[in-house]
């Protein structure tokens, strides 16, 4: 048995009121400069500016020259088909002092609740959380916060900033490796190219795929966070992971929503529509870029092995077709977790198992179940599990996931 983890040093269990964690770095530079266009609004005491990507307030009052109330509002009320939209109020600004001292800020929510704990970064890279700011149960619509200036500059953000660039940057760095081709599979409605690396160390070999994608809602950072150190440990130069890949091909689709992520949505693409709420009517041209990039396996050009999307929310947990439920590989979700469990301990990174039968929504985990009969899961990550946390965890969720399909695949 491999020995389970149970020393991290992690911020502590009330991650991100002191601590400090590093953020995805992307376009934007180290350090701000004094902005000289004009501000959202302003008092005598600082500007408010919404024009960097993932930025998102709209409306703003100044209360006194120190408070703020600012009106944070989802892109649409409803999905097309009338439901309220997912309750994942985004939101981000850029304040610029013009005195020192305390500033106060009330977010005021419509078609919502207060859910992701207020952040702060001078430079878009280092990001630290607010002291006093749990948020309440029950969420609340209205919530009051307040930051002491000095005479820098600096971003509030729900979570982390993760630009669309900043996960080009990233797929650029993986597509530069010898064994990776990066290839654009379409453009979602922008005209942001889709972008897809596959990964073979032997072309000419016929192999078994695996595949994920991300990033399908914009807030979900800590989902993203999660598919960087898991692919960095699929494709790094571990025994492991060589041998994964005599056996195994990747496919990775990093971003599927990069207009969403850079406007600061809630959860929908620029049409409106939730896309994962679109595998099946595929009526979204990010959507019906992923099916089109999966086609292969439908003609039997190649076969795929496992799928996994990877997502935020509450807290950790997988999504996973019920054990009755048949899958190539056999009872894959149960074996999977069972190996993970044994290693991480629940004050590292605790996270449940929820089996659940094919529900008809057309979603990713189900439409990739419904359509190749492969273990499909959903990776969900809870938004203020430690950031270390989230890396050492998603390097074991990789590791045991390659063991368990050598397993299956080569009887060792």
């Amino acid at each position: 048995m491999r020995r389970k983890v149970n020393k991290l040093i992690v911020c502590g269990a009330v991650i991100l009121t002191a601590c400090v964690s590093a953020g995805p770095a992307g376009d934007i530079a180290q350090g701000l400069s004094v902005a000289t266009s004009a501000s959202f609004c302003e008092s005598a005491m600082a500007a408010i500016r919404v024009e960097h990507d993932t930025a998102r307030v709209n409306g703003c009052e100044v209360i006194s020259k120190d408070s703020f109330r600012l009106t944070i509002l989802p892109e649409k009320a409803t999905d097309p088909a009338g439901e309220t939209i997912n309750n994942s109020p985004w939101y981000g600004f850029r304040i610029d002092p013009k005195q020192t001292g305390q500033i106060n800020f009330q977010l005021n929510y419509e078609n919502g609740t207060h859910r992701y704990r207020p952040k702060l970064s001078y430079d878009g890279v280092n990001w630290q959380g607010l002291p006093g700011t749990k948020t309440p149960r029950p969420r609340p619509s209205e919530f009051v916060f307040r930051v002491k200036m000095d005479d820098r500059p600096f971003y509030i953000s729900a979570q982390e900033i993760f630009t669309s660039n900043a996960h080009d940057a990233w797929t650029d760095k993986i597509a530069d490796l010898p064994f990776v081709t990066d290839s654009i599979i379409g453009r979602s409605r922008n005209g942001h190219p889709l972008r897809m690396l596959e990964v073979r160390t032997e072309p000419d070999v016929k192999k078994p795929y695996v595949v994920w994608v991300g990033r399908q809602h914009p807030p979900e950072v800590t989902g993203a966070l999660a598919l960087i150190p898991f692919t960095e440990a699929v494709l790094g130069d571990s025994e492991l992971s060589k041998r994964f890949l005599q056996h195994f091909n990747v496919l990775i689709i990093p971003m599927i929503n990069p207009d969403g992520v850079d406007a600061g949505h809630w959860r929908f693409n620029d049409g409106g529509t939730d896309l994962n709420r679109d595998w099946g009517p595929f009526k979204q041209p990010e959507t019906r870029a992923a099916r089109d990039a999966f086609m292969r396996f439908e003609t039997g050009q190649d076969e795929i092995a496992f799928f996994l999307d990877f997502h935020s929310t509450w807290r950790n947990l997988l999504y996973t077709q019920a054990d009755e439920e048949p899958t190539q590989p056999p009872m894959f979700a149960r074996d999977w977790l069972e190996a993970v469990d044994e290693r991480l301990d629940d004050k590292v990174y605790p996270f449940t198992r929820e089996a659940r039968h094919n529900s008809g929504k057309p979603i990713s985990k189900n439409y990739m179940y419904e359509t190749y009969g492969i273990a499909a899961i959903t990776y969900e990550v809870g938004d203020d599990t430690p950031r270390d946390a989230i890396d050492l965890s998603a390097r074991v969720f990789a590791e045991e996931m390659m063991r368990l399909l050598l397993k299956h695949e080569t009887g060792q």
